[in-house]
């Protein structure tokens, strides 16, 4: 076998490997310029296949085998079409430039099958393709720089320059054979490793884009469902708040109808009687009447009073702040004492945290659980009180407690203690029901909750939860220091305990 025919085999095996390779990147990626590249190394293939048998013409002068042209035509149409589709040619210019492909190989055909268009003409014809892909291939190389393309130009403008040689005499016409191979094989490695690698790279994107796709999904499934949760919530939460307020208006209305109409009715009873009394000259028994009409409508005072405190702590704008609860606290012991003077009554206020809260929607909830433990535990020989809080290790909402030994209640009346207008130990003791449920309104306005706890006869314990505050180191040295003071200016008291 001569040195010719071994160059047309090789050339032959290299184009029939590449033709297979771009044929299964086409089944597997489905690329249109995988499948016209494919097609084209298949035509070079058995070109040199008919270069080996024998189907070859050496001298320029002559005409070309009619059958190699057509597969020399043919590959040079697909791959020029291949290459517009893998450098991502416009439509518009790939195909004018196919068109011109088509025209310029078919007119060449019929030359050949004429006998018009030699091999010295056919040559002609290879060389403007191959420097069409050479500049196609550099433009390809600006566009995906460092994958190859620079190569294929240098191997494609030296077959370019072969040609040249040979019409120019300088070569012998066989080197043609080994020169048409080199290149074609060259341009084949490249764009099918240039393509593989773009295509992993779309691959690549397009995962990402799918995983983005998925996280923005999973992302609005978990807002739907938080918004979900959060919406039934809101609704279970303004269902209970519906739900009390219709209780604490038909407690209300209880209250209009009998403990308020009770007064009013015995007011205009006695103001009746007052009158005759008036009209019958019996001063002394008018007065009486008159006197009776005055606690009467004191009541009343205050019945509309505590009703006015109630709907005060549900309409007042929070004004929320870092409050000393311990100075308050203090401050409100303070003005019990000096509102009871004569009663004696021990109270214990331990160290207690900042919170955050309104100043004076809180005050109104240590007067109400305070006043309450100095009402319920006034027939005990001794009344005691204590005052405190705990402070949860995670940073959590601070849990404030008020302690006494009065007359407790029914454990299972535990769940009536906060309803407005709820009295259950009758006319024992004065009041109108309606601070426990004051506390209940104002903590759970600050986002707490509230509890108690108690024995028939063993006193009772009072439980509510608030936010924590911000410590200020100053506000509590002065407030010590104040303190202090306070103590030394009144010997009656002890540390932490208030009693008159």
């Amino acid at each position: 076998m001569t040195t010719h025919d071994m160059t047309a085999a090789s050339g032959a095996l290299s184009q029939g490997v590449l033709a297979i390779l771009f044929i299964k990147v086409w089944s597997s990626l489905r690329p249109r310029w995988a499948l016209l590249l494919g097609l084209s190394f298949a035509a070079n293939a058995v070109y040199f296949l008919r270069v080996v048998a024998g189907y070859y013409v050496e001298p320029l002068a002559s005409v070309p085998q009619a059958g190699n042209a057509a597969l020399v035509l043919t590959g040079l149409v697909l791959c020029t079409a291949g290459l517009l589709d893998h450098a991502g040619v416009g439509a518009v210019v790939a195909r004018r430039i196919n068109a011109f492909a088509v025209g310029t190989a078919a007119a060449t055909f019929a030359g050949v099958a004429s006998g018009l268009v030699t091999r010295r003409a056919g040559l002609c014809v290879w060389g403007v393709f191959v420097l069409g892909w050479a500049i196609l291939s550099a433009w390809a190389m600006l566009r995906e720089p460092r994958h190859g393309h620079g190569f294929v130009v240098l191997a494609l403008l030296s077959y370019s320059a072969a040609v040249v040689a040979v019409l120019r005499g300088d070569f012998d016409p066989a080197l043609l054979t080994a020169a048409h191979a080199a290149p074609m094989a060259t341009l084949g490695m490249t764009l099918l490793t240039t393509g593989l690698l773009r295509g992993q790279r779309l691959a690549l994107q397009e995962r990402q884009r799918a995983n983005c796709q998925l996280l923005g999904r999973e992302q609005a499934e978990s807002q739907l469902r938080l918004a979900h949760e959060t919406l039934e919530q809101t609704v279970a939460a303004r269902t209970a708040e519906l739900r009390e307020a219709i209780a604490g208006l038909e407690s209300f209305n209880r209250t209009i109808s009998h403990d308020l109409r009770g007064p009013l009715g015995g007011i205009a009873g006695v103001a009746r009687l007052a009158r005759d009394h008036v009209a019958q000259g019996d001063k002394v028994a008018a007065e009486r009447m008159l006197q009776a009409i005055s606690d009467q409508a004191e009541t009343s005072q205050k019945l509309v009073g505590a009703l006015l405190a109630m709907a005060r702590s549900s309409d007042a704008t929070l004004q929320r702040q870092t409050v000393d609860s311990e100075a308050l606290v203090l401050e409100v012991v303070d003005s019990l004492r000096h509102a009871a003077p004569s009663e004696r009554f021990s109270i214990v206020v331990a160290q207690l945290p900042p919170v955050a809260a309104d100043p004076e929607l809180l005050r109104q909830v240590f007067v109400n659980l305070i006043g309450n433990a100095l009402k319920f535990s006034a027939g005990t020989p001794r009344p005691h009180i204590e005052v405190g809080a705990r402070l949860h290790a995670d940073g959590g909402a601070t849990t404030f407690h008020v302690r006494d030994n009065g007359v407790g209640f029914a454990a299972a009346d535990a769940k009536r203690l906060f309803a407005p207008f709820q009295r259950l130990h009758g006319l024992r003791f004065d009041g109108f029901g309606v601070g426990l449920s004051i506390v209940k309104r104002i903590v759970e306005r600050h986002g707490g909750s509230v509890w108690a706890s108690a024995n028939t006869g063993g006193g009772a314990t009072f439980f509510f939860t608030l936010q924590p505050g911000v410590h200020d180191p100053a506000k509590e040295a002065a407030r010590d220091h104040a303190f202090v003071l306070g103590l030394l200016q009144r010997p009656s008291t002890a540390c932490c305990v208030a009693e008159s």
